[in-house]
């Protein structure tokens, strides 16, 4: 990494948490949805993931930025149609899936981590997906792909163990963390602001990770 951009990745992440943590105390605080912030502390995950695919113009990078910036359409897009923004976010999924399967082709250590982590979230929101009704289907697909991308994400830590890799599969981990803590807490109708917060916080690490994991070793 350049000098400077040492200093972007700190930055960016700094001000992730500021507008993460602003967002979460306003919603509470005000009980509106305050689209801005949300937006806002993803975009400082956009920034770095843009720059990096302006810089080396090359496939993966085009791709990771891509799926950031579906993730910081979708934030916006689940605070008025639900259905769009699950869509938008697997969009993302597929982007950073196209992206890794240009790193790494998938082998039998990824279609066993797929089974296992599909098997395991099919299990935990099984109640939750059948108050899906007919979307239910749609509800199964998702969980899919977002175990297809961590299941790449392993994978490219598997094959490539190091920085880069590494934060590409704790990032696709947060993923899982934060969708299946979003589906008990929405589609449960808990309604836990504690498990509220914990999401967010999986959430931006998830989208922070995968679009920096490029400038890492490894």
């Amino acid at each position: 990494m350049k000098g400077w951009e040492m200093l972007l990745l700190p930055a960016a992440a700094v001000l992730m948490v500021f507008l993460g943590t602003t967002y979460v105390r306003k919603k509470h605080e005000t009980g509106r949805k305050e689209i801005g912030y949300k937006v806002s502390a993803t975009l400082m995950a956009v920034l770095p993931a843009l720059y990096l695919a302006i810089r080396e113009q090359n496939r993966v990078s085009l791709l990771i930025a891509a799926g950031t910036l579906c993730c910081m359409a979708a934030d916006a897009l689940l605070e008025v149609q639900f259905v769009t923004g699950a869509a938008v976010f697997a969009a993302a999924h597929l982007f950073f899936i196209t992206g890794m399967l240009c790193l790494v082709s998938p082998g039998l250590f990824t279609l066993v981590l797929f089974a296992c982590v599909y098997a395991v979230l099919f299990a935990i929101l099984r109640p939750y997906i059948r108050k899906l009704g007919k979307l239910a289907v749609l509800g199964a697909l998702y969980v899919a792909f977002l175990c297809a991308m961590f299941s790449m994400a392993g994978t490219v830590f598997f094959e490539n163990p190091g920085l880069s890799g590494g934060a590409a599969a704790l990032g696709g981990a947060a993923f899982v963390a934060s969708d299946t803590i979003l589906a008990v807490n929405l589609i449960g109708e808990k309604n836990s602001r504690k498990l509220d917060k914990i999401l967010l916080v999986l959430y931006y690490s998830a989208v922070y990770l995968l679009a920096v994991c490029r400038y890492l070793p490894g």
